[in-house]
Formats: C-alpha cells, sequence, structure tokens
C-alpha cells in the first residue's frame, strides 16, 4: 500500500468514526420549543408502561396524505410497548365528513383496508367526496352498503369518538396536521423548514424518553 493510499484509509477510518461519535449527539440536538413542545395543562397519569402515541391528521390535509408514506412504515417498526392510533380532526365544518368516515369503518372494522385507499381517493384521484353520502359510496367497496355506512355514521360509538376528538384538540392544543402527540405530553409537527423524517426522529426521542421512564425499553 502507498503512502498516498495509507493516508487516504486513515482519513476515511477517523471520518467514519467520527460518524459513528455524531450521530447519537445529534439526534439529543432536538430542542423543546424548536422541534417539539411540550403540552401545557395537568400531569399525566402514570400508565401501565406502554407509551400512546397518536398521529392527528385529517383526509382533507394534503400534507397528511404525503405523510402517509413515512408514518406507516415507522409505526409498522414501533416496538410492542409503544401503542399507535389515530386521530382525524375537523378544522372547519367541510373536515367533518371525512373525521366521521374515519371513525365510521374503525367501527366497521374496514379501516386497514379503507384508510389509504381514501386518501388516495381524495388527493390522487380527486375524486369529490365531500358529504357523508359521498363517502358511504365510497366505502360500498369495501362490502358494506351504504345504508349501513350512513347508519353507523350516525351511531353512537361514532358519535362518542367524535366528541373525544374534539375535546382532545384542545386538550393538545392542536394546531395543525399532521401532528403527533406522544403520551399526551408532547406534541411533534413539521416545522419550517423541517421534514417529515425529522417529526419522526423527535417522536422517536420523545417515545424512547417516556419508555426510559417507565422503566421500559425502545431496542
Amino acid at each position: 500500500m502507498t503512502n498516498l493510499n495509507k493516508l487516504l484509509t486513515i482519513g476515511l477510518t477517523a471520518a467514519f468514526a467520527i460518524g459513528l461519535i455524531a450521530g447519537p449527539a445529534h439526534a439529543q440536538q432536538f430542542e423543546e420549543g424548536t422541534h417539539y413542545e411540550r403540552i401545557s395543562g395537568p400531569d399525566v397519569p402514570d400508565s401501565d408502561g406502554t407509551v400512546e402515541v397518536v398521529e392527528v391528521f385529517s383526509y382533507m390535509c394534503g400534507a397528511c396524505n404525503n405523510f402517509q408514506s413515512y408514518v406507516g412504515p415507522w409505526e409498522e417498526e414501533l416496538p410492542e410497548t409503544v401503542a399507535f392510533s389515530r386521530m382525524p380532526v375537523s378544522f372547519n365544518p367541510s373536515w367533518e365528513p371525512a373525521a366521521r368516515a374515519y371513525y365510521t369503518a374503525e367501527v366497521l372494522d374496514i379501516i386497514d383496508q379503507s384508510h389509504n385507499a381514501l386518501f388516495a381517493a381524495l388527493h390522487d384521484e380527486r375524486q369529490p367526496l365531500r358529504s357523508i353520502e359521498d363517502m358511504a359510496e365510497f366505502h360500498a367497496q369495501f362490502d358494506v352498503s351504504a345504508e349501513e355506512f350512513e347508519s353507523t355514521a350516525g351511531s353512537f360509538p361514532v358519535e362518542s369518538r367524535m366528541r373525544m376528538s374534539n375535546a382532545s384538540v384542545g386538550k393538545w392544543q392542536i394546531r395543525a396536521t399532521p401532528t403527533i402527540v406522544v403520551n399526551g405530553k408532547y406534541r411533534v409537527s413539521p416545522r419550517r423548514g423541517g421534514t417529515y423524517d425529522e417529526v419522526l426522529q423527535v417522536a422517536d426521542m420523545l417515545i424512547e424518553r417516556e419508555l426510559e421512564a417507565a422503566g421500559q425499553s425502545g431496542s
């Protein structure tokens, strides 16, 4: 090996080592008030060691549609000690049928089939799904009649979930979508100049923090 090759090898090895050292340190540079926000209000009671993670979204939100290709694979890799769920919100009346459609599909046990399909219909295919009747016709492809869908949309289980969602918007001070809420304590959303990858990296850090506080481990 020539002296030049030796110098190049040493330099690359050193750079790689510095990268290993800097990687974890970089992950710790996420700061409250910049990369995430602490949710003000009463302390959240200790859980049974499970960390609750909620994706706050709307089918009508273009950013939420773009976020799906990131949050979907991420959610599948979460440890068993993390309970992931979604919460549709209605910032204005025109978003309400879509939020109601989510909970209706959840009650009818077709949400795994319909969730990404509805995003695609609205944002890729530009289907004009604006009313609960439109949503009922769309969901008929999942072996649920329009009549059953509309009836379920007005049922007590769906109404209860809609009320809980509206209450959580205020409790968690949700101002934008998509937002990730970690254990009811922290709120993470894409900041100006930030990325979806960064949102999930911050969420990972907060999840690990909560798991450690509960005596669990994310690994």
